[in-house]
């Protein structure tokens, strides 16, 4: 009689955890930044005796990414010109020591030059939130999931299968929205109008 109690528990308990339609995962919050404009007054006469000036380290060209062609030395195509590629660099910002005034009113020998800093107000973080959990995760869901991300204006298809285009626009719609992103979660979902 025991043993029939502890198989109808464990049964019982195993249909109420597939039934359970959310589960919690760790999902990724982006770093929250704040870009701020900063004045500064550069000193661009030659004597500095008397004034109030100090030497700043000042972002003259920010940090950039371009496109370069770059050629292959291992290929082995017979036309050379099969043999180049594209590929992105990323250029770091300029930047200088210049002599700042911290007063524009010391001297009428100076520039202004505004700086855009970002300031990093929250870092990124892994956070455990509430999701759909996989044995839910329907042809019906994803194509609601889909719709909704069509509505918001992502290109995909609403197929109601999860495939690397819905995953990737689900991502960024939750970027866009400053929510966890990484999985299907209820929050997200919820602003998509999925229920």
């Amino acid at each position: 009689m025991k043993g029939k109690f502890t198989i109808l528990f464990i049964l019982f308990a195993h249909l109420a955890i597939s039934q359970s339609k959310s589960c919690f995962t760790k999902c990724t919050i982006d770093a929250i930044q704040e870009e701020n404009i900063v004045k500064h007054y550069i000193f661009t006469g030659s004597d500095t005796s008397g004034m109030n000036v100090k030497k700043s380290m000042i972002t003259v060209a920010p940090a950039r990414s371009i496109q370069v062609r770059k050629f292959d030395k291992n290929c082995t195509k017979p036309n050379p010109q099969d043999c180049y590629y594209t590929k992105v660099e990323n250029i770091p910002p300029v930047t200088m020591n210049l002599y700042t005034l911290s007063d524009p009113s010391i001297t009428d020998q100076y520039e202004i030059k505004e700086e855009t800093i970002t300031v990093v107000k929250s870092p990124a973080k892994e956070v455990e939130k509430e999701v759909i959990c996989e044995q839910n995760r329907t042809t019906a869901l994803i194509k609601k999931i889909q719709e909704g991300l069509i509505v918001q204006g992502f290109p995909i298809d609403a197929t109601g299968v999860w495939d690397e285009p819905t995953r990737l626009s689900l991502n960024a719609f939750q970027k866009s929205n400053k929510l966890a992103y990484g999985d299907m979660t209820l929050e997200s979902l919820a602003l998509l109008g999925v229920e």
